[in-house]
Formats: C-alpha cells, structure tokens, sequence
C-alpha cells in the first residue's frame, strides 16, 4: 500500500530534470516549494551531480528566483567528503573531478594528491582530460580503494544528455577490469542514512521527489522513504510503466504536490 503523502515532513528534492533544466524553471516548481515551507514543511535539494559545490546550487536557485539557504543543499560530493572523514580521516586522495569538487573536498579539509594517494575517487569531472583519467586508471591498478560519487549515466541537458559518472564508471571497468568499491550517492543508503540523521526524521516522514527511476526511485525505496516520480525530466509514463521499480505517486510535474497535499485529488 502506497504511503500517505500527508505524513511527510521533509520532501527531498532532485534537481536536475525535477526543479528545473539547465537554466529554466521547471513549470510551477518554485511556487510548489514555497507553498510546501508555508505549510510548515521542510525542503532539501539533494543532487547527485558533483560537478558543483553546494555553495553553487544555493546561488544558482537563488539567481533563477527561489531562495535557498545553506541546510538546505546536500551534494553526493558532501557525502563523499564526509564519508571519507568518518572512515579514512587522513588519507590522501586523487580526485578526478572539476575545480568545484576539488575546492569541495579542500572546504572540508582533505588533501588532495595525485603522487601518493590512498584512496581514488571518481566524481563528474566536466573538465576531463586523458592524461588524468589515465592516471586515474593507473593508480586503480594499483589496487588502492576506490570510490564514486554516483552512478547516474548521464546528466541532463536542453540539447543533449552528458555523459555522467556511471558512464565513466562503465569505461573505467572496461579498462582495468574494476568498478567502484563503494558509490555515495542516489541509489545507495549512505546519504539516506544521514540525511535522517541530519533532520532527525524518520524515513517514513521523508520523501524523495525525483525524475530518475534507478536513482531517485530506487533511493526512496532503498531508504524508506515515501517516493514520488515525476514526469518532467529524464523519465516517460512509458518508462514507469514497464520498470519494476514503482513510485508511491507518479506526477507530471513537482507542482501536482499541493493538490496532493490540499486533498484535491
């Protein structure tokens, strides 16, 4: 039996293809997530995308209109960066990500090496170039441990998709034979366990809004929480129709939430 949607106290957002693409407000969103804090809801972004720090994403939405603050945010780059100070606190780590994860991972206090790392990390480097993922490939030859800050294949874009880390990933096994030793990211309980921490909810209060079904989804699902697809990113009815994974509500868009809410429908 689906779970009630009026039971949520936190409703997780996906960014990308969920609030808006690329530039442009997905239809409605804002008005949605300012109408959900007037009925004393809480929100938080939480996007696998690496390739921005959170700081990014705050004045991002800020500048396309919807105020966003600090608690807010939540990056499966910050995931990333916490994990490794929970569980490798002072190990080394070459990072194949863009200037923003690497001032990321530095804002956090972790040294960064690509001479003598202890740990590779994958995340969605936009400024990619042979010569270091090579290197990337050598050093996970050497056997050191290896991690990834998501697996989405691709990322959304107006003309055409990016190819994202899961597509790095594939690549990568073809290569040295190795996939990630662990993912941080949507779909995996990391970040869900500590995002019930963070907010000191209980899954069943949380729910994950998304557009990707093996992400957003399948991390609701994962974790607990109430899970709503919606229809204005990267999956169709179609789509939804014929995955195994089901959603507890599927939407056209995130501003179907209030009627949802308001008992209209």
């Amino acid at each position: 039996m689906p779970k009630n949607i009026k039971d949520v106290e936190l409703f997780l957002f996906d960014l990308d293809g969920t609030v808006y693409i690329s530039e442009t407000e997905i239809e409605g969103s804002f008005e949605a997530i300012s109408k959900l804090r007037k009925m004393g809801k809480r929100v938080c972004f939480f996007t696998n995308n690496s390739s921005r720090m959170h700081i990014d994403y705050i004045q991002r939405l800020n500048n396309l209109g919807l105020r966003v603050y600090s608690d807010e945010i939540y990056t499966s780059g910050q995931v990333t960066c916490e994990y490794i100070l929970d569980n490798y606190r002072g190990s080394k780590v070459f990072l194949l990500g863009n200037d923003r994860l690497r001032s990321e991972f530095l804002l956090y206090g972790i040294e960064l090496s690509d001479t003598n790392p202890d740990i590779a990390v994958l995340g969605f480097d936009t400024t990619l170039n042979y010569d270091r993922l090579y290197q990337f490939c050598k050093w996970l030859n050497k056997g050191i441990p290896y991690i990834a800050t998501h697996p989405d294949f691709n990322c959304p874009a107006e003309e055409c998709p990016m190819p994202d880390v899961g597509s790095f990933i594939e690549m990568i096994k073809l290569t040295v034979g190795r996939t990630p030793d662990l993912i941080m990211g949507k779909p995996y309980k990391t970040a869900g366990e500590r995002i019930t921490k963070k907010y000191g909810l209980p899954p069943r209060k949380i729910a994950m809004v998304g557009d990707r079904l093996y992400t957003d989804i399948a991390f609701g699902k994962n974790c607990g929480f109430t899970t709503i697809l919606v229809l204005s990113g990267e999956t169709t009815q179609e789509m939804a129709n014929e995955s195994k994974i089901k959603a507890d509500y599927t939407l056209a868009a995130v501003r179907e939430i209030i009627p949802l809410l308001e008992g209209n429908k």
